[in-house]
């Protein structure tokens, strides 16, 4: 029986593996997040504790992705995907730009 489109062939989703499931329980159970927080305090120096900090960060907050901007275009399709702050680092430069420019 052929699929019809825009109908999925398991619309309860994708079944979760029970062996994977229960082992990524028993990790998150047995992390000890006192005495993470604690050995990473501990580090003596700065770039120590910035070093052990770098290597826990792609486990916590998701990677970003670049945008490479080459046309105006590119701008005009991406502008709504700026921050705040990017969108005024963006407005301030090309305000400077444009009054660095001499129009006769």
């Amino acid at each position: 029986m052929p699929f019809i489109k825009g109908k999925s062939g398991n619309p309860k989703g994708r079944p979760k593996d029970p062996i994977v499931t229960g082992i990524r329980e028993s990790l998150k159970n047995s992390i000890d997040y006192c005495k993470l927080e604690e050995s990473l305090e501990s580090l003596n120096t700065g770039n120590d504790y910035i070093r052990g900090l770098s290597k826990l960060l792609p486990f916590i907050l998701p990677r970003l992705n670049t945008i490479q901007i080459t046309t105006l275009e590119d701008i005009e399709n991406h502008i709504s995907t700026l921050s705040d702050g990017e969108l005024g680092r963006l407005s301030k430069l090309l305000i400077e730009e444009y009054e660095k420019r001499s129009f006769s």
